[in-house]
């Protein structure tokens, strides 16, 4: 979970590049790129992916930042895509999954504009939730469009990327208007099935859910 008091220290912290390891994985974090060890979200997903058949499926990370999920994803055997805006981000990911000697395509695009046609087994999301504009590349990672447009387009897009059992998962927090993103989400045919909270910082919760087309 990131609070809009630790995006500024985050930003701070991130203005050179850093190093993180975990599980085995090690990655190069640039400046500016979202740091998957600074805060729950992204680990709570590699969390799931160990409780779940990945192995020969197609998996799309949609916002990869330094690739450490999609690398995750790989070693347990998936056909990973990965994807971000950020420019930084898509390079950022190229490197690692070379250095941890993993192979992912790596795409730089605004949600699934730049993602040729197909669908996927597994899509996972950690999205910018926080409804301002970004004002950099940087903050892309961060804010989601005064009026959630991130997630107006995400989730007009997202059908013609899924087929029958498609997962798609998707991480958010207690700090973000989740009554909004559900009733985007509602308009456009998904709802949300909560499979797992987790107390972080300051008495907050991440939720990780399962997105679906509406019964």
């Amino acid at each position: 979970m990131a609070t809009p008091v630790l995006v500024p220290l985050t930003k701070w912290y991130l203005r050179k590049e850093r190093r993180y390891s975990h599980a085995g994985i090690t990655v190069r974090v640039h400046p500016g790129v979202f740091h998957p060890g600074l805060f729950s979200s992204t680990g709570f997903l590699a969390e799931y992916l160990d409780e779940i058949n990945v192995k020969d499926k197609a998996f799309l990370e949609l916002g990869c930042g330094t690739g450490y999920l999609s690398i995750a994803a790989a070693r347990r055997g998936a056909k990973v895509t990965a994807s971000d805006l950020s420019a930084a981000a898509v390079e950022n990911t190229k490197i690692n999954a070379e250095k941890n000697d993993v192979s992912i395509r790596v795409l730089h695009s605004d949600l699934f504009t730049g993602i040729p046609a197909g669908t996927f087994d597994v899509i996972a999301i950690n999205p910018p939730y926080y409804a301002r504009n970004p004002e950099s590349e940087s903050e892309l990672a961060w804010q989601c469009g005064e009026v959630f447009e991130y997630f107006c387009k995400l989730f007009r897009q997202l059908y013609g990327y899924m087929h029958q059992d498609t997962t798609v998962l998707m991480v958010l927090t207690l700090g973000c208007d989740l009554e909004k993103i559900f009733l985007i989400a509602k308009e456009n045919g998904f709802e949300f099935e909560l499979l797992k909270e987790k107390r972080v910082l300051f008495d907050e919760r991440d939720f990780l859910y399962r997105v679906r087309l509406k019964s």
